[in-house]
């Protein structure tokens, strides 16, 4: 099938098409733009600690040597194992495995495209679309999506121990050869586009669990966090990067709000306030999307259309505008926050009400057909 179509948009629809971008070229083009701004990126600079002083509306960070940065805002886009949370909620978020873990990787399509066999299966649409093959099975879940500059392919395993959570833990494909040579009907095309990975590219990640944070910012809203420091995805909920880009802009939109470098706790808080229960539905839906995808069926098979295909992502992900919404929302969520006014995000499926969850109650209300925070329109 094409990308497109696996993802149930309408491919004819440009405003509803979901784009998969190469991260090498997308980080190239973010440090371009900062070139172009003059705005220096310096590197090897790890960061060990944050602090803020609200007398002064400063914050800053601790480097390893010791030396402090100070800024009138940190943004502390540190990853899912960052030390921010020693500021923001005095202890790191709490992870457990998942028992799964997920090779995966990307690399240049040219390397597949040498075997004729992977040649003539992963042909381009005709439009010049991407292909994607997706394999389920019990305990395991593959894809195979080829583009036109390169070939990304997935497969998830037992968690045996010899997985980690970091882009710098990598396998062999003569690993993965064997996991997947005891699955009965592996595709002889998928063992070729395996064995065509280079051996330095290929991650073997372990895939934890971590329960939604409602809070991102520090408590005098001088340090805020972004991306996976403050919600993180299993690659199911296919929004993880996305996620962290609307943050970026929703936070720029209410910095520019804010007006004046004294209101950017305000900035922070509306930022927060007016993104958690967004993410966190889509946190929930990459919960749900795993479970659907293993034998041991979580998700419901009588509820809406959001669990009848594997990634149906609806207009209500694909659409919304983060700048647009931040604008237009941000006195309404200031109010609130102030005074507290009656306040309802709209950046969330239609016709829901939103209830907070752990991943533990989560699947238990999924297993057991109840309602539970994927309940809405999800179209």
């Amino acid at each position: 099938m094409d990308a497109e179509s696996f993802l149930g948009v309408d491919a004819g629809n440009p405003a509803q098409r979901t784009y998969r971008h190469s991260r090498p070229k997308f980080h190239r083009m973010l440090l371009e733009q900062l070139a172009e701004t003059a705005v220096k990126v310096e590197y090897d600079m790890e960061v060990m600690d944050y602090f803020e002083d609200a007398s002064r509306g400063r914050a800053g960070v601790i480097l390893k040597d010791g030396s402090k940065y100070e800024a009138d805002l940190v943004v502390a886009a540190d990853g899912l194992r960052g030390n921010s949370w020693s500021l923001v909620a005095g202890k790191p978020v709490p992870a457990k495995s998942s028992g799964k873990a997920i090779f995966r990787v990307a690399y240049p399509v040219e390397l597949a495209l040498a075997d004729p066999m992977v040649a003539e299966r992963f042909k381009l649409q005709e439009d010049g679309r991407s292909v994607l093959e997706l394999w389920t099975g019990p305990d395991i879940q593959s894809i195979f999506w080829r583009n036109q500059h390169e070939m990304h392919w997935a497969v998830t395993h037992d968690d045996d121990g010899s997985a980690a959570e970091s882009w710098g833990h990598k396998a062999t494909p003569e690993e993965v050869l064997k996991y997947t040579a005891a699955v009965a009907g592996w595709p002889e095309v998928a063992t070729r586009v395996i064995k065509a990975t280079p051996a330095d590219q290929l991650v073997n990640w372990r895939l934890m669990w971590r329960d939604p944070q409602p809070t991102w910012t520090s408590p005098s809203g001088r340090v805020v966090q972004l991306g996976d420091a403050a919600h993180t995805f299993l690659p199911t909920s296919g929004n993880g990067g996305t996620q962290a880009m609307e943050d970026a802009i929703s936070l720029a939109a209410c910095i520019a709000k804010a007006g004046c470098k004294e209101n950017i706790p305000d900035a922070t808080r509306v930022h927060n306030l007016l993104r958690f229960e967004r993410v966190s539905c889509l946190q929930a839906f990459g919960v749900v999307n795993r479970a659907k995808w293993s034998a041991a069926k979580a998700a419901n098979p009588s509820a809406n259309k959001k669990t009848q295909g594997p990634m149906h992502l609806g207009k209500w992900i694909l659409v919304h505008d983060p700048e647009e919404y931040a604008c237009q929302r941000y006195d309404e969520a200031l109010s609130h926050l102030k005074h507290d006014t009656p306040f309802q995000n709209t950046n969330t499926p239609p016709g829901l009400k939103y209830k907070p969850w752990t991943i533990d109650t989560l699947i238990a209300a999924a297993e057991n057909g109840e309602e539970t925070v994927l309940d809405g329109d999800w179209d």
